[in-house]
């Protein structure tokens, strides 16, 4: 069993670094190409204080959305007192995220244990050309601030796929939200064993109301992750700024989607009370 489930987390890494390149590199350009990392997925935050403020919309660059911003309703966004926190210090990134989540910083080495870990299903040719990837793209792991598992999901009775979560952070050089969710929006929409949901710049995700890129989508699980026809994963990806508004923080989020209500509040408290330095 164990195999079969870690083989499945590899693979969600792989999908993350997958829409990260279609970005064209680490970099975004003035004509930016999708960089995203809707998975794998799948998750992260420390309790704010009263010195940290949130990011003002003076650093934000200035968008000339074509789009409407939304207002998502959220539940309650109070930070769980049994949340423990990961700190991410290359990137300056607190996230505090359920004691259950099984949260790292994706290294060569910690890959290479998650193969061990999986045993007869790490031998086959796609998921070692997978960990090949990750080595052989110059940084990818670099741009990795979090991966995020829940092995052991009590919610869920046959837990064969590892719901999850990623968190890159890539330069903004310019790139709006509005531009963001757009491209992302189109890579989506045009791949494979995908269906868009929707895609816009939403309010009230962060302190302050300040926007960010929010994109919603379902994946076969059968054709992309071997499980049983029929099978759904539901995904949200959520991208912002840091507070310079330098930096785009993407976070991406996969589950069953049987299971996927209760993990849209666990993301929504994730991504509200996440910090930067």
């Amino acid at each position: 069993m164990m195999s079969f489930r870690v083989s499945h987390c590899i693979s969600c890494l792989f999908f993350a670094l997958f829409l990260l390149s279609g970005c064209g590199g680490t970099t975004p350009t003035a004509t930016p190409q999708p960089a995203a990392t809707p998975v794998p997925a799948t998750a992260t935050p420390v309790a704010p204080t009263a010195t940290a403020a949130p990011p003002t919309a003076t650093p934000q660059p200035a968008a000339t959305p074509t789009q409407e911003v939304a207002n998502v309703p959220l539940p309650d966004l109070t930070l769980p007192a049994d949340w423990v926190t990961f700190t991410d210090e290359a990137q300056g990134l607190e996230m505090h995220h359920p004691a259950a989540w099984d949260v790292t910083q994706p290294t060569a080495d910690k890959l290479n244990a998650l193969f061990a870990q999986a045993g007869v299903g790490a031998a086959s040719e796609s998921l070692q050309a997978i960990l090949g990837q990750l080595r052989a793209t110059p940084g990818a792991l670099d741009l990795f601030a979090a991966l995020g598992f829940l092995f052991d999901d009590p919610t869920v009775a046959d837990n064969q796929f590892i719901s999850n979560f990623t968190a890159i952070v890539v330069p903004a050089e310019g790139l709006t939200l509005d531009t963001y969710t757009k491209l992302v929006g189109m890579q989506l929409g045009g791949m494979e064993a995908m269906a868009l949901q929707s895609a816009q710049v939403v309010s009230g995700l962060r302190p302050g109301g300040l926007d960010v890129a929010s994109l919603r989508y379902a994946i076969d699980g059968a054709y992309l992750y071997g499980l049983p026809g029929g099978t759904q994963i539901d995904g949200w990806q959520v991208a912002l700024y840091d507070t310079d508004a330098n930096r785009l923080l993407v976070l991406s989020l996969t589950g069953a989607s049987e299971n996927f209500p209760a993990l849209e509040e666990m993301f929504a408290t994730l991504i509200y009370h996440l910090e930067f330095e």
